[in-house]
């Protein structure tokens, strides 16, 4: 698997996580786990421009488990905007969708790194939601 193809599977396998948490199909014991995919110096910028850390992001995951039972998640468009050794900046659209008919997508920006063993982590996500 090439370096680009490691951060590509990470956005796509952390989203099929966050989609099996909001929806009840992970167990409340799976919330470490996912929180794994984070740096402890992780920092998001919500579609509403709220700077959160990895703490406020756990407490957003624990609040909304099994919340949207209908979820689904669906992740394109993914590019490597900048490549240094061991890390990427990555854009992507994510789209939610539910079985009510509600669409929203945003377009993301994240950067990962190369942890101890190999391991990618999370260290910024900046959301910017797409309006039609």
């Amino acid at each position: 698997m090439t370096d680009t193809e490691k951060f590509f599977a990470e956005i796509v396998d952390l989203h099929v996580e966050i989609e099996r948490w909001f929806t009840g199909s992970a167990r409340p014991l799976d919330l470490v786990q996912l929180l794994e995919h984070f740096s402890p110096d992780f920092c998001m910028i919500s579609t509403r421009g709220a700077a959160v850390g990895k703490e406020g992001v756990g407490e957003l995951f624990a609040r909304l488990h099994g919340k949207r039972p209908e979820l689904r998640i669906t992740v394109d468009e993914m590019q490597i905007s900048h490549r240094w050794p061991g890390a990427a900046c990555v854009t992507y659209r994510e789209t939610h969708a539910d079985a009510g008919g509600i669409v929203t997508a945003r377009r993301s920006t994240a950067v990962l790194e190369t942890a101890a063993g190999g391991v990618l982590r999370w260290m910024h996500l900046h959301e910017t939601p797409i309006v039609a």
